[in-house]
């Protein structure tokens, strides 16, 4: 009797090979994109002088190939659902070529926002852009546009060929073994860099922590308790715990305010001042205010952007209660005495105040009177236009004899650095426009630095318009004027490749001039440490009389008594945040791990932090939070 036929492979069946075959092609197609995706994170990577070293650099051969090939394999998945399902190689094809380009363009976005800044692209990123206020954010030239659409058509071009490419190489037959044995190493590597992860995690490595930050939009796990029950003890401790989700008791206790004098007060503040700008070449009006304030010489923003630096102003508080501030909204008490005292409230933001939220936030109380400039003008006709109302509403409230705060947010000088446009520049050469693509180690800022300068001369010359209306109102020794800057800006000065804000704690992102004109007060130059924080309990103490402690509402000093010695301030950015104490900061990254540098922001040669500049700075980011 014959002998039965050999069942035949499912594999070899036509329709099942047809299956295999695809699963090959989008296997490769990923893989190839995988090393495309790695050599633009690497460009961020310092390979020679990496700062965790040998171990470091070997973490990260495991980590990176997995971190991204997982990202791919996410990004392609759909398009493998639809080539099987439809079983058909063209949706498969076309929406990997898509997907995948969509993603290496994302990650180009990326790598070039990490290396101006330091951080990823984040969810707050996203809010903003997505919140309408990119435009008043984030200027981009006519010729940096195109030269994103050449670049993002080159990107597609180049995945069509790759996707070509990857057929060609494909063998007509690719056998099911081969695939599942990739499949399986890419598995094992993903795994291994998670475990790694969680192991240097739970010692505390700083040789291989300090390469998370290199991996966009890395999740890495942590199992502390696990593995302490293994036995891997940590061997370093040092991180700030996040408090930002909370409920707050805020303040601490009801507030006794009631003052028989209500001065006026006039708040000036400019977007992106550094504190070197105060002189008479490039703020005359400002200068000349000084000669007659108490200008403070080492003052300090709470945060290197918008969102942290005026919500410190405006509260007294750390940037670290934002987002517990948006979730209840909860006013800044500034405004809420003043309302009590019955102040007129002159309030005027030229970019949207809605985006951040200071809607919701600083002004939740007193949101119906907070205005922004015309929308259809540039943010130099957008600043000349609230000065305008503003200086209308100071002569109507004098008229009723009424008592006023007067606020403007003055945005012409936010990148990239707006002007009128028969404004004359202040030095030459001054650029016609700013090129964000153009920055790198190697630029000479000089030109982009003289259009900066210019800006402000232009929004200084606003500053003296409001004073010049102080003085014909006879209101010069009847108002409390504070001019100074949200944060400051950079233009390369640590030769660290740093530009504009957001991306460090270094002077030249955070020092802002401070000049406080207050009637009756000595002035001359004050040398101590001062902050944001400090503006709010000075003002509610000895012009609103409030007689509670500073505690009770602010972590602040009284920038009218006695400097009380060494402090340790906090500091916010998108991603990070700092502990500033003495000539030392503390830079904790989104993982709680921390770096010590110097103010020149390299680092120290004692890396551990100041246990009591942690201790104070933990004290005031929990100070109005429920135990």
């Amino acid at each position: 009797m014959p002998s039965a036929p050999p069942a035949a492979d499912p594999a070899s069946r036509p329709g099942c090979t047809q299956h295999w075959r695809r699963l090959a092609w989008w296997s490769l197609f990923v893989a190839a994109n995988a090393v495309l995706a790695a050599v633009i994170t690497l460009g961020n990577v310092p390979l020679r002088d990496n700062p965790g070293g040998p171990v470091g650099l070997a973490y990260l051969a495991v980590a990176l190939p997995g971190h991204l090939l997982a990202f791919g394999a996410l990004a392609g998945l759909l398009p493998l659902l639809l080539g099987l399902w439809a079983r058909s190689a063209r949706p498969l094809s076309i929406g990997a070529v898509v997907l995948q380009g969509l993603w290496l363009c994302l990650l180009l976005v990326d790598a070039k926002v990490f290396a101006l800044y330091r951080f990823h692209l984040n969810a707050m990123v996203a809010n903003m852009v997505f919140g309408g206020a990119l435009h008043d954010q984030v200027a981009l030239s006519w010729k940096t546009w195109l030269q994103a659409i050449a670049l993002v058509s080159a990107i597609f071009a180049a995945e069509a060929l790759l996707a070509w490419a990857c057929w060609k190489l494909l063998p007509a037959l690719p056998r099911r073994r081969h695939v599942l044995q990739a499949w399986t190493l890419v598995i094992l590597l993903m795994a291994g860099g998670q475990v790694a992860t969680a192991y240097y995690d739970a010692r505390g490595e700083r040789d291989v922590i300090s390469q998370w930050n290199y991996l966009p939009w890395a999740q890495p796990i942590t199992a502390k308790s696990f593995m302490r029950r293994l036995g891997v003890v940590s061997q370093q401790q040092a991180g700030l715990p996040d408090p930002r989700h909370a409920q707050l008791h805020y303040p601490l206790h009801p507030l006794r305010c009631q003052s028989h004098q209500r001065p006026n007060v006039l708040m000036v503040v400019l977007e992106s001042l550094r504190h070197d700008v105060l002189t008479p070449q490039i703020m005359p009006n400002t200068t000349a205010l000084a000669q007659s304030s108490r200008v403070y010489e080492h003052h300090f923003s709470t945060g290197n952007a918008t969102r942290y630096g005026l919500f410190g102003l405006l509260y007294g508080l750390p940037g670290g209660y934002w987002a517990s501030m948006l979730d209840e909204q909860r006013g800044s008490q500034l405004f809420q005495v003043l309302g009590q005292q019955g102040y007129d409230l002159h309030l005027y933001g030229s970019a949207p105040m809605y985006s951040p939220e200071f809607d919701r936030t600083v002004f939740a109380d007193v949101r119906d009177q907070l205005h922004q400039g015309p929308s259809a003008l540039k943010p130099d006709g957008r600043d000349r236009a609230i000065v305008a109302s503003l200086q209308q509403d100071i002569r109507s409230s004098q008229a009723a004899q009424r008592p006023w705060f007067g606020f403007v947010f003055l945005d012409s000088t936010h990148a990239p650095y707006h002007l009128p446009a028969d404004y004359p520049p202040l030095a030459t050469p001054m650029a016609a426009d700013i090129d964000f693509l153009k920055f790198g180690p190697d630029h000479d800022p000089t030109p982009e630095l003289n259009r900066y300068h210019t800006s402000v001369h232009y929004a200084d010359s606003l500053v003296g318009s409001l004073l010049d209306t102080l003085r014909a109102q006879g209101l010069e020794q009847d108002t409390i004027v504070l001019v100074t800057g949200d944060h400051a800006e950079e233009f390369n000065d640590l030769a660290l490749n740093y530009w504009g804000h957001n991306g460090n704690f270094s002077d030249y992102q955070l020092q802002v001039p401070f000049v406080l004109h207050w009637p009756g007060e000595a002035s001359g130059r004050d040398a101590r440490t001062s902050s944001h924080e400090d503006w709010v309990p000075t003002l509610m103490r000895h012009a609103l009389g409030c007689e509670n402690p500073l505690a009770d509402y602010s972590t602040g000093q009284d920038l009218l008594a006695a400097p009380e010695g060494l402090r340790a301030l906090v500091v916010e950015s998108w991603s990070q945040r700092a502990v500033r104490h003495g000539d030392a900061l503390y830079v904790f990254d989104k993982f709680g791990n921390a770096t010590a540098l110097d103010r020149h922001y390299r680092p120290l040669p004692q890396q551990a932090p100041d246990a009591a500049a942690i201790r104070s700075a933990w004290e005031a980011l929990t100070r109005f939070r429920n135990r």
